[in-house]
């Protein structure tokens, strides 16, 4: 049928052949307006209706003998969306019901209207109009029934470009209908069936209950479907396939049906690149649909439903760059709202300005040459102003029954939380090879400085009351202190130092503390205390945490040196999940010491908890403070927080879990061990200098000492007649390590106290044995003082299993 003229179609063409009949129906018709063209035959009354007409009027007499098997036949021939209509004006008494020939030419010609002649002119004019408006309606069906193929046939093509398969799974029969696309993802042919049953068979078995899950989950919370699993096709090839979908929920509340895409993403796993997807062209809805328009209506909001639930951003441009549609992610991520009209805006105006030309001069041209361009680049979010990293697929959508261009698409992905997620584990593995470095230096100083404490104790107790020669010695004693003071800030950066965790008080901890932060930080600073209202107990050590304020506030005093303010606020949140993954969900106390000095600029927060890291002068500083309240907060299963920025100050926060347990009351010093008789006691130590330091002190408290330089050595003592009464082992030794002799001497002597000797603050995980410990540097004092405990406990435990008399 020949498309008419816009004219023409709302023109009713007349045909009667008595008198002035035509001429006084048209001159009737033109009264109000409506055209009318007035044909002397059949053949031309078929043609003039073929070349466009709003409605016929003509008589009995003039076509109930004619030829009207062209009319007819044209008729018949006319489109789902037409039913011309004719006006038959017959003589009184001619209806169908009284007129078999009238009831003929109802059958032949269909859309027929009967009116008796005489009539009233106004009797002719509603009937005519009323048959104009129903062929009017025609017209609109067909408009809207041409709309909704077009929208078809390019929703169809943007699936064919991005290679997207399409399913349904009908929840209630579990039957699965799946597109020609779907069925090549799975190595299938086109004419292959493909049940449900036989996509789960094909899929990998490692993979096949996991679907199964997620499927199962989707239907019972609603939520979209998406997943990627191996697929093993009939050739014995396994390939990639990402499923995606959503449940569609009927009127009943229950989940009907599931309706989906499947894409081929085998390239992609084997070149760990992007996923290529490709989801386009979105059409405005139809208000009034027939049922053909219903129908296809619904399979493009299937697949709208399916870009929209995208995570990535999917857009849709002319080829001039102007934006035919974005999805709800994408808008998402540039800063615009789902009211927000894209269509008078165009690509370049969602690009940083220093962008724009490499876009318009490189990558277009390259995606309209080549059919796609991928790789690295960067949005522009619209109310920030800030660049937003992404992995941009811009490609070119041919027509594919001409080849011709017809649309760019991208499928884009943001990249700031990869990246972020990138730098973070780079930066926590290069401060774990730090920390190991430095705990093993830590390690062997504390050894080190165990020699020379120890030798300079014994010298100091054997030295002449000389004034001078004791001013060298205890020189040189705090020297060895201070190193010692600096290997524990090592080993609280290394997170390996010996930490008392319980229930602390955190606001009287820091009452507590007013007075010597008040004369650490000077009078030229002001020190306000906040805290909130009813705050929990923390779970840390309560004098590390304390040393931790310490250094946290002298860095904010030396940060000030003309004075300022100093804010220690104390506060608890459940906002955990802000920190990106640095620690466990829960409850945290939060301690946040806040300066209004300097500050720091970027280059210098990112580097701020390194150790060895300052920005003091030489000698005004370790660069161990932070370092080691990092550890602390660490060790402790929490975190530490900095903000600064130049001129602004800097804000430290310490993030430490609570604790359900009550803070306990303080209690009683225990009374003093009495000193311990003489006693044998075997020092092992691999380590000739110890040995010999640990054994002079141990002879000059008394004791008898015996040497052994391995675990070996000391069994083999330990099996001989010797009594020994106590054994004092190092901890780090090659071949058995202290730990492990511990384990052989309770196996064959169980009575025996060992007590264990370590340079390291805090003995590694897994081992199943609990022991005394004497950290490195000890003086003789404290060597004394553990010795003592561990005999008066053994004389103790022999006293309550010896026989009563």
């Amino acid at each position: 049928m020949s498309e008419a003229h816009p004219l023409r179609s709302e023109r009713v063409v007349i045909f009667a052949s008595m008198g002035r009949d035509s001429v006084v129906a048209r001159s009737i018709l033109a009264e109000a307006g409506i055209e009318g063209e007035i044909y002397r035959d059949l053949p031309a009354l078929t043609r003039a209706i073929a070349d466009g007409a709003g409605a016929a009027l003509v008589t009995d007499e003039a076509i109930r003998h004619g030829d009207l098997q062209a009319l007819v036949a044209w008729l018949d021939d006319q489109p789902a969306w037409s039913d011309f209509p004719f006006v038959l004006l017959t003589v009184r008494g001619g209806g169908t019901e009284r007129n078999p020939a009238a009831q003929r030419l109802a059958g032949l010609l269909g859309n027929v209207t009967f009116l008796e002649r005489p009539f009233h002119p106004m009797t002719l004019i509603s009937t005519v109009s009323t048959a104009l408006r129903g062929r009017r309606r025609q017209y609109e069906a067909r408009a809207r029934l041409e709309e909704v193929r077009e929208g078809e046939d390019r929703l169809r093509l943007a699936l064919q470009a991005g290679r997207l398969g399409s399913w349904e799974l009908d929840l209630d029969t579990m039957t699965l209908t799946s597109s020609e696309r779907c069925k090549a993802n799975f190595g299938l042919s086109p004419d292959t069936s493909l049940s449900y049953a036989e996509m789960l068979e094909q899929v990998h078995p490692a993979d096949r209950t996991r679907i199964q899950d997620s499927v199962a989950h989707a239907v019972a919370t609603g939520a979209d479907y998406a997943a990627e699993n191996r697929v093993i096709w009939p050739d014995g090839t396994i390939h990639w396939v990402e499923l995606m979908a959503r449940v569609v929920f009927g009127r009943d509340g229950c989940a009907h049906r599931m309706v989906g895409v499947s894409l081929d993403i085998t390239d992609r796993k084997a070149a760990d690149a992007e996923r290529d997807r490709v989801n386009e062209l979105l059409e405005q809805r139809v208000a009034e649909r027939t049922t053909d328009v219903e129908r296809l209506s619904l399979e493009r909001q299937r697949l709208v439903s399916t870009v929209e639930a995208s995570s990535d951003f999917i857009g849709v441009a002319a080829l001039d760059g102007s934006l035919l549609y974005i999805n709800r992610a994408g808008r998402h991520m540039v800063g615009l709202t789902d009211r927000d009209s894209v269509t008078d805006t165009a690509i370049l105006d969602y690009l940083l300005p220093q962008d724009r030309a490499r876009f318009a001069d490189e990558i277009m041209p390259a995606a309209m040459r080549d059919g796609r361009w991928a790789g690295e680049f960067q949005f522009c979010h619209l109310d920030t102003g800030k660049p937003i990293e992404v992995h941009l697929d811009f490609f070119l959508i041919r027509d594919p029954a001409t080849g011709q261009p017809v649309n760019f698409a991208t499928v884009t992905r943001d990249l700031r939380e990869p990246k972020r997620v990138e730098e973070q584990l780079r930066q926590s593995q290069k401060m774990e090879a730090i920390g190991q470095l430095t705990g093993g230096v830590a390690h062997d100083f504390n050894n080190l400085l165990m020699a020379v404490v120890g030798n300079l104790d014994l010298l100091r107790r054997h030295m002449p009351q000389n004034p001078k020669l004791l001013r060298f010695i205890d020189g040189a004693m705090q020297g060895a202190q201070r190193g010692a003071a600096l290997t524990q800030r090592l080993l609280a950066f290394a997170r390996r130092q010996d930490l008392q965790p319980q229930p602390v008080d955190v606001v009287q901890l820091v009452q507590g503390m007013t007075n010597l932060l008040t004369r650490s930080i000077g009078p030229m600073i002001e020190l306000r205390l906040e805290a909130a209202p009813r705050m929990p107990p923390a779970q840390v050590d309560p004098n590390q945490l304390e040393l931790a304020l310490l250094n946290l506030a002298v860095n904010a005093r030396d940060a000030m040196p003309d004075g300022g303010k100093l804010t220690i606020a104390l506060d608890h949140s459940d906002e955990s999940r802000f920190l990106h993954g640095e620690v466990m969900p829960g409850t945290y106390v939060v301690l946040r010491v806040s300066d209004t000095g300097a500050g720091m600029d970027e280059a210098t927060l990112s580097r701020a908890m390194e150790p060895f890291f300052s920005t003091k002068g030489i000698g005004k500083g370790t660069g161990l403070g932070l370092a080691m309240v990092h550890g602390l907060a660490v060790q402790s299963n929490g975190t530490l927080r900095l903000r600064s920025s130049p001129g602004e100050g800097t804000t430290a926060e310490i993030w430490l879990p609570t604790s359900a347990i009550p803070v306990r009351q303080a209690e009683p010093q225990p009374t003093a061990v009495a000193k311990a008789g003489p006693a044998t006691i075997l020092v092992v130590d691999d380590d000739a200098l110890i040995s010999m330091s640990t054994t002079a002190m141990l002879e000059d408290l008394g004791h008898v000492a015996l040497e052994a330089s391995s675990g070996a050595k000391a069994l083999k003592i330990l099996s001989g007649e010797t009594r020994v009464d106590l054994v004092l082992t190092d901890y780090a030794m090659p071949g058995m390590t202290g730990a492990d002799l511990a384990l052989r001497i309770r196996k064959s002597h169980p009575g025996l106290p060992v007590l264990l000797a370590t340079g390291y603050a805090d003995l590694p995980d897994g081992l199943n044995i609990d022991l005394p410990r004497l950290g490195k540097p000890y003086t003789q004092r404290q060597l004394a003082t553990q010795i003592a405990k561990l005999l008066h406990h053994m004389e103790e435990e022999g006293s309550r299993s010896a026989p009563s008399g």
